[in-house]
Order: C-alpha cells, then sequence, then structure tokens
C-alpha cells in the first residue's frame, strides 16, 4: 500500500477528536468531528490499490462511527447543559448595584428590584404573590439560590414553570438561560425576557423583569424602578414583608 500526503493528513483526525470531545461549544465540537471524518475519508479514497467496494465499506463505517460519536457529544453536551441549569445560584464577588440608606444586617441578604431593597431576613421568600398563589419564590439551599417562578403571557396563559430551578414550558420558545452560576434568565413563549436574577454577592441580589399575572396589568421591574399600569412605584425599603409585590 503506498503511503501519500493523504494519510499524513489523516492523521490530523486524531487531534481533532480530542478536541472535539474536549470543548464545551456543541457547534465547534461538531466541525471537529466533520473535519476528522472528512480528512479520513479523503486518505481512504485516494487509494485506488483498493476495490472502490472496500473504500466505499471503510468510509461508510466513518461516517457511521462519526455519526455515533456527534450523538455521544450531543447527549453529553446537552445532560451537562441541564445539569448547569438547575444548579443554585452561587454568590458571585460583585458590587450592589445602586447605594442605598437601607441598613443591611449582617445575616441578612438585600433584594434589589429597581427603586426598591427588600432585605430578607430568612428563607423562602416570596417576591410575587397573587391572590395567595406564589409567582415568584426565591428559596435557599445552603448559602446558595433556587427560583420558583410562574411565567404567564399577556392573554394570561401559564406558559412555563421555573419550580428551585427545574424548568418546564410548553414550547421551545419559552426557556431559561445561565450566562455564569451566580445568573440566571428566564424566557417567555415570544422569547421575551421576563426575569433576570444575578446573585452579586452573599449580601445582595439584583432582580428585573416582567411580573404577570391573569386579570392585572403586569409588574415592571427594571433597573431603576419598579411600578405597574404605568405608575411609578416610590423608593422604599422593607424588612421581613410577608411578599414585596402582592394582590389579593
Amino acid at each position: 500500500m503506498r503511503v501519500d500526503r493523504r494519510d499524513a493528513v489523516a492523521l490530523l483526525a486524531i487531534p481533532l477528536v480530542i478536541v472535539a470531545f474536549k470543548v464545551e461549544s456543541a457547534m465547534f465540537a461538531t466541525l471537529c468531528m466533520t473535519l476528522a471524518g472528512a480528512v479520513i475519508v479523503l486518505a481512504v479514497g485516494g487509494h485506488d490499490e483498493f476495490p472502490w467496494k472496500h473504500r466505499i465499506a471503510i468510509c461508510a463505517f466513518v461516517f457511521a462511527a462519526d455519526l455515533g460519536m456527534l450523538l455521544y457529544l450531543y447527549r453529553a453536551n446537552a445532560a451537562e447543559e441541564l445539569k448547569q441549569q438547575v444548579a443554585p445560584l452561587v454568590a458571585a464577588v460583585l458590587p450592589q448595584p445602586v447605594s442605598s440608606n437601607c441598613p443591611i444586617p449582617r445575616n441578612a441578604v438585600a433584594l434589589y428590584l429597581g427603586n426598591r431593597v427588600s432585605v430578607i431576613t430568612e428563607f423562602p421568600h416570596v417576591v410575587f404573590r397573587a391572590h395567595g398563589e406564589e409567582v415568584l419564590r426565591i428559596d435557599r439551599d445552603s448559602s446558595d439560590l433556587l427560583i420558583s417562578f410562574r411565567v404567564f403571557n399577556d392573554s394570561g396563559t401559564l406558559v412555563a414553570r421555573l419550580d428551585r430551578n427545574t424548568f418546564t414550558a410548553a414550547n421551545s420558545a419559552s426557556h431559561v438561560e445561565r450566562p455564569d452560576p451566580s445568573h440566571l434568565l428566564v424566557f417567555d413563549d415570544l422569547g421575551t425576557k421576563v426575569l433576570d436574577v444575578q446573585f452579586l454577592n452573599p449580601q445582595a441580589i439584583n432582580m428585573t423583569g416582567i411580573l404577570r399575572y391573569p386579570g392585572m396589568d403586569p409588574i415592571i421591574v427594571s433597573e431603576k424602578y419598579s411600578g405597574q399600569g404605568g405608575t411609578i412605584s416610590p423608593p422604599a425599603c422593607s424588612t421581613e414583608v410577608e411578599s414585596d409585590f402582592e394582590v389579593k
């Protein structure tokens, strides 16, 4: 059997496969596996001394092996993504978002809701309750955080649910993203961001979002204010409240 440059190039398949199993990006892993399969097929196809049936059989085997490894990588990445999604929020080392005259006791946590600060001294803590139903709640898991949230659309239909960081939705447009271990984002069925929670440090949580419930105007919480129905709530500092927003 003669050896040419294509055989040497085919050796590149080895580091490409290794890289595919090491990287976290599914797209880059797919690219590496595709290139690895392509260089092997190119090398095999160039050996005219082998019967064409043998070359086709080898290429088919390479294709099947490549596809099998791609499927394995996809499932492994999906499992890792789910593991990261449901993981509790871990405190970062970021400063509080705004200066506030609200005193924060040593063992308390400040929840920043636009121009409002809620001092949390015990968990679970209800952020939004409507007609006795907890729509948004923060739980503590040791020193970390778990979020529970009911996602309604503008017509008042429940489209998704986050239960202690475990997410279920009616369609793929509703989803959760975890930019980093201290950050959680929730999107509704139109792909609109409806909740943004960041565990800034052990004593500070920043939260913005669109809190909806059937039969009422949504509560809007931005970086600078919170309000409902076009009315901006005045700055406030609250301690040990049953819920930060409540509709009875």
